[in-house]
């Protein structure tokens, strides 16, 4: 066997690995869902809610800032200022979630990986 096919079969196998590994993580919506379980899951209503909430006042604004017909600049400078910060309260909100999703998948692999430690040491020590 020549060095190229063992470095194909050894690139497989581990790609093999790594697709066992992935197949076993939790999709969004099961990550979602932790994340409502967790230790801030009541935070995490709350930012539901008032997401929920900025969210009517986006489309709110939106329809008023479209749908105004005058020809004072004021109330769409009014409604465009409602729009885009409303856009940003969402985009902030919808982030803190995410990353309360990353951080709880953290803590899971931090824990496995202190799991894996605390059985190698026991193995060495028998």
């Amino acid at each position: 066997m020549n060095i190229d096919n063992k470095i194909k079969q050894e690139l497989e196998e581990e790609a093999q690995q790594l697709d066992a590994m992935l197949a076993g993580q939790p999709g969004i919506f099961n990550m979602l869902a932790n994340a409502y379980k967790g230790a801030l899951g009541g935070w995490v209503v709350v930012v539901t809610l008032v997401a929920l909430v900025v969210t009517g006042v986006l489309c709110w604004a939106g329809y008023e800032f479209f749908m105004t017909k005058v020809d004072f600049i004021g109330p769409k400078l009014y409604w465009g200022v409602i729009l885009t910060i409303a856009i940003i309260i969402l985009i902030a909100l919808k982030m803190w979630v995410f990353m309360e999703m990353n951080r709880q998948s953290t803590v899971r692999e931090i824990k496995r990986l202190e799991l894996m430690i605390e059985r190698l040491i026991i193995q060495l020590e028998k």
